[in-house]
C-alpha cells in the first residue's frame, strides 16, 4: 500500500515545496522565462544574423550547414552526458551559459580578423560546434531542473524559448534599422547578444535563491552551489524505479511525439524560411529584408502560441501525437514557398501558420509528458533527460533532412 501511494505522495510533496507567496512565485516564473530565453538564444542569434553571413560568404547558404552541425553536436553531447549517473544542475547550467558567452564573443571578433572568407567560414563552423557542445551541456540539465517544479514552470520555460527566438530577430531588426551597414549592425547585434546571456546567468542564480527552489538540495538562500543536485541526492534511482530504462518504458511514446515535433521545426526553420525568395515586394529585396521579416513573423506567432498552451483543445499526454500530424500538413506548403511558386503574401501566411503550430505543439508536448499519472519527482528528472535527447535528436535529424532538401531543390544557390 505504501509503495502504491509513493508517486502521489511525491507529487503532493513537490507541489507543497514549490508553493510560495505570489510575489516570490511570480519572480520564480520570470526567472524561468529569462532562463528559457538564454536556452537556445545563441544559435537563434547566429540564425538571425543570416544577412551577415551572406555578406561574408556570398556563395553559400550558411544556415543549412550551421543548423546541421549545431544540431549534430548538441545531440551527441546530450547523449554522452546521459550516461553520467550523477550530475549537478549548477555546474552544467552555468557552464553551458558560460560556453555560449565565449562562442558569441568569438563571433563578435570576426569583424576585426584579417583572414580570408574560407578561413572565417571554417572558424564559424568550429565556433558553432563548440556552441552546440555548450548548449548540450546546458540542455542536459535544464529540462530536468524544470521537472522539479510544478508543471506551470515548464510552460514558462517554453514561453522563454519562444522569446529567445523573438528577441534575437527583434535585436536584428533594430540593429539593421539603426545602421544600414550590415557589418556595423552585426557588431551591435552580437554585443547586445552577449549582454543577454549575462542576464540569463543572473536569472538562474536568482532562481536558486528564491523560496520556490528551497526544495532543491543546497539551494537554500546563501548556498554557493546554486542548485547543485545530483541524481543520488534523494536516494537510489534503481530503488525507486527511476532508472532511465524504467522511465523510458513509461514515456517512450510521448518522447517520440517530442522527437517528431522538433524534427518538423528544423526541417523548415531557419533554412527553408530564409530561402524563400522575394517576388513581388521588390523594396524588401534589399539586404535580405524580406527574409528578415519572415523570421520576425515566425518568431511573433511562435511566442503567441506559447502563451496559449493552457488551451488544450482536448489534447493531453494520450493524444498529443495529433499535433505532429497537423504540423506535417504544412511542410509541402513551406517547400512550395521556398521554390518560389507562391506570392510573397502567401509566403508570410504560411510562415505565420508554421510559427503558430511550432510554438504550441512543441511546448505542449514537453508539458504534458510531465503530467503522465504516477511519475515521481525522481522519475520526472530522468524523463527530463530523455526529453533533452528527444528534442535534440529531432532537431538534428530535421536539420540534416533540410540540408538534403536544400541540395535537391538547389535552395543554397
Amino acid at each position: 500500500m505504501a509503495d502504491s501511494e509513493a508517486p502521489e505522495a511525491s507529487t503532493r510533496l513537490l507541489e507543497a515545496e514549490t508553493k510560495s507567496s505570489p510575489p516570490a512565485e511570480g519572480a520564480a516564473q520570470l526567472c524561468m522565462v529569462v532562463i528559457g530565453i538564454g536556452y537556445l538564444f545563441p544559435i537563434a542569434a547566429i540564425w538571425a544574423a543570416f544577412d551577415y553571413w551572406k555578406l561574408l560568404f556570398p556563395d553559400q547558404n550558411v544556415e543549412f550547414a550551421v543548423t546541421a552541425l549545431y544540431q549534430a553536436g548538441s545531440i551527441l553531447t546530450v547523449i554522452a552526458l546521459s550516461f553520467v549517473e550523477t550530475f549537478q544542475f549548477g555546474p552544467r547550467i552555468l557552464g553551458g551559459f558560460g560556453g555560449q558567452f565565449l562562442c558569441l564573443s568569438a563571433i563578435l571578433a570576426f569583424k576585426w580578423l584579417p583572414w580570408s572568407p574560407s578561413i572565417l567560414y571554417d572558424l564559424l563552423l568550429g565556433v558553432v560546434l563548440l556552441c552546440s557542445v555548450a548548449t548540450g551541456y546546458l540542455d542536459s540539465a535544464l529540462l530536468s531542473l524544470c521537472s522539479q517544479y510544478s508543471s506551470k514552470m515548464q510552460a514558462y520555460l517554453q514561453i522563454g524559448l519562444g522569446f529567445g527566438t523573438l528577441v534575437s530577430v527583434a535585436y536584428r531588426d533594430v540593429t539593421k534599422l539603426v545602421s544600414s551597414e550590415v557589418s556595423v549592425a552585426s557588431t551591435a547585434f552580437f554585443v547586445v547578444a552577449l549582454a543577454t546571456v549575462l542576464v540569463c546567468i543572473s536569472a538562474y542564480r536568482l532562481l536558486m535563491l528564491l523560496p520556490a527552489s528551497r526544495h532543491l538540495s543546497d539551494a537554500a538562500p546563501g548556498a554557493s552551489s546554486y542548485g547543485a543536485v545530483s541524481d543520488t541526492a534523494k536516494g537510489s534511482g534503481a530503488a525507486s524505479g527511476a532508472t532511465v530504462g524504467a522511465v523510458l518504458s513509461v514515456v517512450w511514446f510521448n518522447q517520440l511525439v517530442i522527437f517528431g515535433n522538433f524534427f518538423l521545426t528544423t526541417l523548415c526553420y531557419p533554412g527553408l524560411i530564409t530561402a524563400i525568395p522575394c517576388k513581388q515586394m521588390k523594396s524588401l529585396d534589399v539586404d535580405q529584408w524580406f527574409q528578415t521579416i519572415l523570421l520576425t513573423v515566425f518568431a511573433m506567432f511562435d511566442i503567441v502560441a506559447r502563451f496559449c498552451t493552457h488551451i488544450r483543445f482536448g489534447l493531453d499526454h494520450g493524444n498529443i501525437q495529433y499535433t505532429v500530424l497537423l504540423r506535417a500538413l504544412l511542410v509541402p506548403l513551406m517547400l512550395t514557398c521556398a521554390v518560389g511558386t507562391t506570392s510573397d503574401l502567401w509566403s508570410m501566411v504560411a510562415v505565420a501558420a508554421f510559427g503558430l503550430l511550432n510554438g504550441y505543439s512543441g511546448s505542449l508536448s514537453l508539458i504534458v509528458i510531465n503530467e503522465i499519472p504516477g511519475l515521481t519527482a525522481e522519475q520526472r528528472k530522468n524523463c527530463g533527460r530523455l526529453s533533452a535527447c528527444a528534442v535534440n535528436g529531432g532537431l538534428c535529424l530535421g536539420s540534416l533532412v533540410a540540408s538534403a532538401l536544400s541540395a535537391k531543390l538547389q535552395l543554397d544557390e
